[in-house]
């Protein structure tokens, strides 16, 4: 642990962090007043940023204290998903290029975007997203595909945030319908001219682990033909990936 003699962290960052070292450390449940002695830092700036990180599941408040929280474990666990991602995803990009000859793209939900992390160049010049590149949830397919079964209120709240009412509106009809029909269409709301069709990638409890999409231009892509494939591929990566995904 951080010893008081160190002295206070200066910055709101170094807090933070101090407080979480402090509260990982001691292996169990830590109070407030021993986070302020550990780290140097005052009772009531402790009291303050610990209720932050409650409220962001960073931490979870017990009996005796408070505690590492879910949140953690689960950037733990998406930090080693785009690997796993990308080894099952080949064959199932595979098949779906020789199905289609399409542009592909396996995302990750990141806050209010989708991270590309693997792209497969098809017809589309030029091509509309590659690998590292973001794209917003909102309207793409990608993120429509995660959105439609994501349970983060935080993503969904800052999603929708900005929209008028009745863009709004419109939007939880489309994620309803997503849900049930388990594919997305972006009718060239993100890239002029390009039509998206995607798939969520689910974890074993339906989480949104990531989606995958084709992307073709809308002078002669047939949506209609595309989605059955796109399901397919969805649900293949998804069963490849496995108890994993979780």
């Amino acid at each position: 642990m951080r010893s008081a003699l160190e002295g206070e962290p200066v910055c709101v960052l170094d807090r933070i962090l101090a407080i979480l070292d402090t509260v990982r450390e001691s292996h169990g449940s830590t109070t407030i007043t021993q986070l302020a002695q550990a780290t140097g830092i005052p009772k009531s700036t402790v009291s303050r940023l610990v209720g932050d990180l409650v409220r962001q599941r960073y931490l979870m408040r017990t009996r005796d204290g408070v505690v590492i929280g879910l949140r953690l474990f689960e950037l733990g666990a998406r930090a080693s998903t785009p690997k796993r991602l990308i080894v099952a995803a080949m064959p199932v990009l595979a098949q779906l290029f020789n199905a289609t000859g399409e542009h592909l793209n396996v995302a990750v939900q990141e806050g209010r975007d989708m991270l590309s992390v693997i792209s497969v160049r098809g017809r589309l010049r030029p091509v509309p997203s590659r690998a590292g590149v973001r794209v917003p949830s909102v309207t793409t397919a990608l993120g429509k595909a995660a959105l439609a079964f994501t349970e983060d209120e935080a993503v969904l709240g800052s999603v929708m945030l900005g929209l008028d009412p009745r863009r709004r509106r419109l939007l939880e009809r489309e994620l309803a319908a997503i849900r049930m029909d388990g594919v997305a269409i972006d009718r060239c709301e993100t890239f002029p001219g390009v039509v998206g069709v995607a798939s969520p990638v689910l974890s074993p409890d339906g989480m949104p682990v990531a989606a995958i999409s084709v992307a073709g231009p809308v002078t002669d892509m047939d949506a209609n033909r595309m989605m059955p494939l796109v399901r397919h591929a969805g649900l293949a990566l998804t069963h490849r990936l496995g108890p994993q995904a979780a």
